[in-house]
C-alpha cells in the first residue's frame, strides 16, 4: 500500500510507515528525534553505537574548548604587544581568531559527519528490523 504522505510503497501488513503516517489511525505521528543533543540510550541502556555517540559528543566539546584558547591567546598577544611588536602581533593575534573560527567549523563538522552516520546506521536497522518482521521471519 502507498504511504499518502510520502508515497512509499509499504507491505500490505504494515500499520506505521516510516516517515509516521499510521495506516491504523489515518494520521501522522512524528517520531522522536535522537538528533540535537538528545541521546539514544533509553531506559539506562547504552545506544549500539555509543562509542561514535561519545566521539561525537567529544568532538563538540573540543570545537568549543579550543576555539576559546585560541581566542584568549589572540587577546592576549593583542593586548600585552608592545609598540616595537605591534607589526607582528596583531597580525598574529588575527591568525588566532581565524584559526578559532576554522577549527570549531572542522571540529563540528566532524561531529555532525559522526552523528550523520550513527543516524543513517540506525534508520538502516530499523527498516531492516521492520522489513524482516514483515516477511515473517
Amino acid at each position: 500500500m502507498q504511504c499518502p504522505r510520502c508515497h512509499l510503497e509499504n507491505p500490505a501488513s504494515t500499520e506505521t510507515c516510516d516517515c509516521g503516517y499510521s495506516f491504523v489511525t489515518g494520521s501522522y505521528v512524528p517520531k522522536p528525534s535522537t538528533r540535537s543533543g538528545a541521546s539514544s540510550v533509553s531506559g539506562g541502556q547504552r545506544g549500539r553505537y555509543s562509542a561514535l555517540e561519545g566521539i561525537s559528543r567529544f568532538y563538540r566539546i573540543a570545537a568549543w574548548l579550543v576555539a576559546a584558547v585560541l581566542v584568549v591567546a589572540g587577546i592576549v598577544l593583542f593586548v600585552e604587544s608592545t609598540d616595537q611588536q605591534k607589526g607582528v602581533m596583531i597580525p598574529t593575534a588575527i591568525g588566532c581568531f581565524i584559526a578559532a573560527a576554522v577549527q570549531w567549523l572542522v571540529f563540528t563538522a566532524v561531529a555532525e559527519a559522526i552523528a550523520l552516520f550513527v543516524d543513517v546506521a540506525n534508520d538502516v536497522r530499523a527498516i531492516a528490523i521492520k522489513i524482516n518482521s514483515s516477511d515473517g521471519r
